[in-house]
């Protein structure tokens, strides 16, 4: 489908010479510039009449210039120019089609970052370089071999780099003083120059803040004689220029730069300085391109670049740059394009051909994410890719094995980004590696795995469904259609999906088209008590530009009676929910922020929005002081805010200090109140940790599977057993809850054959069970059962008294959540969520009474979706009732909670359900 040629051609384009020679500039200068959309979907400036570049044209200047930019904007976001440190006097940013003149004067010397001032497009490549030197003397310095400091002039420099550091990847421009040209390098270059050159580096950053660094050379700190090799940038905007002798003291060779931050080094933000022999040419190896080597790519000799956005939009969480763009030349509609009817739904798949790159930035995200490997072609070069700390930067790697590579992030692993490596010398798009019959190999440690089996089938359907909101099930409409993308495949065991006489036919046609009529189902005959909040996490309201909700539903009706958007602060991916002692403040998690919310549960009203640390998932109150405990996912700590207060007074680690950070999830605590338990999702072992601080125990799940991914706890009411559902090892951990020791682990697809799709009872249970992707695992108040939602569509139940499963019930793509309610009457139902349907499923664990748990059935089921009768503190504008992860029932009845209660929700109860466990 792509060609790539080996050679690989420079971009060069002229610039106005007073642009780049800061001996010919006057005092005021008239510069024209554009904005412009990349191939990529990456948006740049350019010198009118030229082509768009990463980082934008540099502009040098004197120390009392004035500079007269005039910008028009050929985008379709609205674009500004802004230059932090240097007087301005024109502002805001332009709509599409309109230009805008602005006037900066140089009133300082140094190196300023001019960009877009766009709400986060600025870190897709609307960013650039005004150098400002004195008028007259040296403008830098250097340290020679023998330790002396050189001035130097501006006419005494070879070679000059701008480097920005933007994410997790570097963006390079090559001057050549004098000689009327800068050279775009792009992503991740290797400057080069000749042994003894005076070369002079401009090192920018726009963003989260980073440390340069340059191997084997030296310079001088700013304004002083102090000799540094390390830069550290700050957070925000941010620059530092030096000047080096190359080579000096260590000859040629290739010296790397990199950031020093471990967690952005391994996600790629690294290169090589190369210095050339005495004679040679000293040329620069340029980077990944955005007019290179991809889909749709206009230069296929150069090495291209893709651009994956991390968004905390719906099913756009890994959006392609240009996403919006393939989706519509992707339609029926789309006359003359050559992706016409391929149908792609999605935003967050990508097609490059081998020795292109990949390039991830945190461009549209309050959260901290990784860059992490789900699946891979067997054996990939650069595989698993993997970051060990989650932070707001990015990723880049380049990739040359053909086939599919999934990337998630392991903070929030529904988060999806596909990019399909095409070899250019076979028909159809590569699924697998050719050289290993298109298979692929898994995070978890499968290896081989045909791309024709059902396991593989079944995760290219899920990401399908995940990705693309047109492909979920909305009850409203009364219909489901799923539609794949209709692109040519080569799988295992065939050369494409399938082939006709005519050629090659229905791409993709392994995903077969869902076309069915949705039913809502019907509500419980038997009420609950109480009520249900449910994070509909990705439901939009009119007055925020972050999804969620909170949905309550009065379990006494069936009906949604409010629903809490928290518009005023922007309420960010709520998560999920605990209560106080007296059931009336509701805590809420914002999931992909540093935010938590205390929200007064009768009125919907905040009562405060607090920081408590990136990625706060879960909230649980200690049961014997109400003190309360927040996950902290994207970090390495439980924080803890005391009770009747309203600020984190500390953070309890969950690994020890100098270890990677253990990102822990979804917590519970014991009903004595004396230990928290964590599923640990970076380091795979579940932590048991005293609520006063203390490691007890560090027990590794999913029998020690690369990945398990431990993600949420369940603990017996006399917290005798722990639970821990691994989601991507597809099993359920048992541990002893007094030290910790693993006592079984429960295989949740034994019954499945992942070649064929089949099912057997395969453990002799008499129930055919598959978990695919557990997440929540509660047990019941009264310690008799475990119900697992599965996000692969299963909800499965295990009897505690055995440790076996004993039925599997169906659920909606995308099922999240779980949680215990009490049942009108005595018992409890399970109120389980899913992320991509817009219903609740109730489940009557115990229908009969009978104690007796293989008998539990779905209750009934209830909309989410908002009615003329819900209260609202905003407007419902899109993904009505979707995105159900956290869900909690009101009153409590958790054993430890239960009990202190205050008598108006007691009365609602039974005996058995006010003292779950007996006396």
């Amino acid at each position: 489908m792509l060609s790539l040629r080996k050679s690989i051609t420079i971009v060069v384009f002229a610039v106005i010479t007073v642009l780049i020679s800061p001996l010919a500039l006057a005092t005021a200068h008239n510069i024209s510039l554009t904005a412009e959309t990349l191939p990529n979907g990456q948006i740049a400036y350019a010198m009118a009449g030229n082509e768009a570049v990463i980082p934008g044209p540099t502009l040098f200047v004197k120390e009392g210039d004035t500079v007269h930019i005039s910008l028009t904007n050929n985008t379709s976001n609205k674009v500004g120019f802004k230059v932090p440190g240097l007087a301005q006097s024109g502002s805001g940013e332009i709509s599409p089609g309109k230009t805008k003149s602005y006037k900066i004067k140089a009133n300082k010397t140094g190196s300023f970052v001019y960009h877009g001032n766009s709400n986060g497009k600025e870190l897709l490549g609307l960013f650039g370089a005004i150098i400002v030197d004195k008028a007259h003397g040296p403008i830098d310095s250097y340290v020679n071999g023998d330790g002396s400091i050189i001035p130097v002039k501006a006419n005494d420099i070879d070679k000059q780099f701008v480097l920005f550091m933007v994410g997790s990847t570097f963006w390079g421009t090559e001057i050549i003083p004098g000689g009327a040209q800068q050279k775009p390098l792009w992503a991740n270059p290797n400057p080069g120059a000749v042994e003894n050159d005076i070369v002079r580096f401009h090192i920018l950053s726009i963003g989260p803040g980073h440390t340069f660094h340059l191997h084997a050379h030296r310079w001088l700190k700013p304004g002083t004689s102090e000799v540094i090799d390390t830069k550290l940038l700050e957070e925000g905007i941010d620059s530092h220029s030096f000047t080096i002798k190359a080579g000096t003291g260590v000859g040629t060779g290739n010296w790397q730069y990199h950031c020093h931050l471990i967690a952005h080094m391994e996600a790629g933000m690294h290169g090589s300085f190369i210095v050339d022999e005495l004679g040679g040419d000293g040329a620069s190896v340029v980077g990944a391109s955005p007019y290179g080597n991809i889909l749709l790519g206009t230069k296929p000799n150069e090495p291209g670049v893709v651009t994956f956005e991390i968004s905390d939009e719906p099913a756009s969480w890994f959006r392609s740059a240009r996403g919006d763009a393939i989706v519509e030349l992707s339609k029926p509609s789309a006359a003359g394009s050559p992706l016409q009817g391929a149908d792609i739904k999605t935003r967050s798949l990508e097609v490059i051909s081998p020795g292109s790159s990949v390039n991830f930035i945190m461009s549209d995200t309050n959260g901290v994410h990784t860059i992490s490997s789900l699946l891979w072609p067997t054996g990939a070069q650069h595989m698993p890719f993997d970051q060990t700390s989650a932070y707001r930067g990015g990723g880049f790697v380049t990739l040359h094995t053909p086939g599919l590579y999934v990337f998630t992030c392991k903070v929030h692993p529904y988060m999806f980004g596909a990019v399909i490596v095409d070899d250019p010398e076979t028909d159809g798009l590569d699924l697998g590696n050719p050289q290993s019959d298109y298979t692929i190999d898994l995070v978890t440690g499968i290896k081989n795995l045909p791309t024709s089996s059902d396991l593989a089938v079944r995760l290219l359907k899920t990401f399908f469904i995940a990705t693309a909101p047109d492909n979920w099930q909305d009850y409203s409409s009364g219909v489901w259609n799923v539609r794949f993308p209709t692109l040519p495949v080569r799988i295992s065991g065939a050369p494409f999906g399938n082939v006709t006489p005519g050629g090659l036919a229905a791409p993709l046609s392994i995903l077969n088209v869902v076309n069915e009529s949705l039913v809502l189902g019907t509500e419980p005959v038997k009420k609950g008590v109480g009520e249900v909040w449910i994070n509909t996490q990705f439901e939009k309201t009119a007055g925020k530009y972050k999804p969620g909700t909170s949905t309550v539903v009065d379990t006494t009706t069936w009906a949604v009676k409010r629903k809490v958007a928290l518009p005023h602060i922007n309420n960010n991916n709520p998560h999920n929910m605990w209560s106080n002692r007296d059931q009336s403040v509701i805590y809420q998690t914002q999931w992909f922020d540093n935010k938590f919310s205390m929200i007064d549960r009768e009125t919907g009203e905040l009562i405060k929005n607090i920081t408590v640390g990136y990625s706060p998932s879960h909230v649980v109150t200690v049961p014997t002081t109400d003190d309360i405990t927040i996950a902290i996912n994207g970090e390495n700590g439980i924080s803890v805010i005391p009770a009747g207060t309203t600020n984190v007074t500390k953070m309890m680690p969950t690994q020890d200090h100098g270890h990677i950070s253990a990102n822990p999830h979804g917590h519970w605590i014991s009903a004595d109140g004396s230990k928290i338990v964590t599923p640990n999702i970076n380091t795979n072992d579940i932590g048991i940790y005293g609520t006063g601080g203390g490691i007890h125990a560090r027990t590794p799940t999913g029998n020690n599977a690369p990945g398990a991914h431990p993600i949420a706890i369940g603990m017996m009411p006399d917290s005798s057993k722990i639970y821990a559902a691994n989601l991507l090892h597809h099993s359920l951990s048992v541990l002893d809850g007094n030290t910790g020791a693993l006592l079984d682990t429960i295989d949740l697809i034994k019954d499945y054959n992942p070649l064929d799709g089949t099912f057997e009872d395969k453990d002799g249970n008499g129930v055919i069970a598959v978990g695919v992707l557990p997440i929540q695992s509660p047990v019941s108040p009264d310690g008799k059962a475990v119900v697992i939602a599965s996000t692969g569509g299963q909800i499965v139940i295990v009897d505690t008294a055995t440790d076996k499963i004993v039925k599997s019930l169906p659920c909606d793509p995308g099922c999240h959540g779980a949680n215990f309610g009490a049942k009108e009457g005595g018992g409890y139902y399970a109120y389980v969520t899913t992320k991509f349907g817009n219903r609740l499923t109730v489940v009557d664990i115990d229908p009969n009474g009978d104690g007796e748990i293989s008998d539990a059935a779905i209750a009934g089921y209830v909309s989410l979706v908002d009615t003329a009768s819900t209260a609202k503190d905003d407007m419902v504008s899109g993904l009505p009732g979707f995105g159900g992860q956290g869900v909690l029932a009101v009153p409590n009845v958790y054993n430890g909670w239960v009990q202190n209660l205050p008598a108006y929700w007691k009365e609602g109860l039974t005996t058995a359900q006010q003292n779950p466990i007996g006396d």
